[in-house]
């Protein structure tokens, strides 16, 4: 089941953003306290972006994070920037990352076509072999790190 993430997520979700860092290949880049976790997701549940989660059983297994920030070449305009995108990976290979990517993706559309938002973006992180292409995204951009 793919659902909105509430109050009552944060400590599970803050436990898959610190995952999520450890699995990354970034070096330096880290939550750098506890309460940096937790302005990220009291602004994303409060209605700063969009926080969705998978469960089974009861269990929430992953997550989507992203956060509605003014488009960098004119502030006038918002976007929804995907931020955090993580399966725990006892659950990957199942349909939860895929049900989250479509969840992000419609409710995505409807903040578009209600002209919150002109536009959304999600991360492939290194190593990556997602297909983002069949939901209709394009690429835009690398980023490189040292």
């Amino acid at each position: 089941m793919i659902r909105v993430a509430n109050k009552f997520d944060i400590p599970r979700l803050r436990e898959m953003l610190l995952n999520y860092q450890s699995a990354g290949v970034l070096r330096g880049l880290k939550i750098t306290n506890e309460q940096t976790g937790l302005k990220i997701l009291s602004t994303i549940i409060a209605g700063g972006g969009i926080g969705l989660v998978s469960e089974k059983n009861g269990i929430v297994t992953g997550m989507l994070l992203s956060v509605c920030v003014p488009f960098l070449w004119d502030n006038n305009q918002l976007i929804m920037s995907e931020i955090a995108y993580w399966v725990e990976p006892e659950y990957r290979n199942t349909t939860a990352g895929y049900r989250l990517l479509k969840k992000y993706t419609e409710m995505c559309e409807d903040l578009r076509d209600s002209g919150r938002i002109v536009n959304y973006t999600v991360s492939r992180m290194e190593g990556q072999d997602l297909d983002y292409s069949r939901f209709g995204f394009k690429p835009i951009e690398q980023t490189w790190s040292i």
